[in-house]
């Protein structure tokens, strides 16, 4: 469930939120797989990630509440894919971020 503290913006909250998503290794390697196989592959391609299929299949159903995999198709023919729109509106706002870095300049 996401997490809102209304004391940060809501970029702030959605960045943190989109972190910790994305914090454990098993869900990393989901997302490195769907990439992999050109953003659209069955549950079966996922099953050659070391871990068990509960497992696997718990955090697909995370990230998929989470919105950050989709599924399509119909049953027994299930596709699922990164949501590219999600991916491209965080990667902007980490690199908001890390650019702020720069603008220090050590001496």
């Amino acid at each position: 469930m996401p997490f809102t503290d209304s004391k940060f913006s809501n970029t702030d909250n959605e960045l943190a939120n989109f972190a910790k998503a994305l914090a454990l290794p098993v869900r990393i390697a989901i997302i490195r797989t769907i990439i992999d196989n050109g953003n659209a592959i069955t549950k079966q391609n996922f099953y050659q990630i070391p871990f068990h299929h509960e497992t696997i299949n718990k955090h697909i159903a995370e990230l998929r509440t989470l919105g950050i995999i989709k599924a399509g198709g119909y049953k027994g023919h299930i596709k699922y894919s990164v949501d590219e729109h999600l991916f491209e509106q965080m990667a902007y706002r980490f690199a908001s971020l890390f650019q702020a870095i720069h603008s220090f300049t050590i001496t």
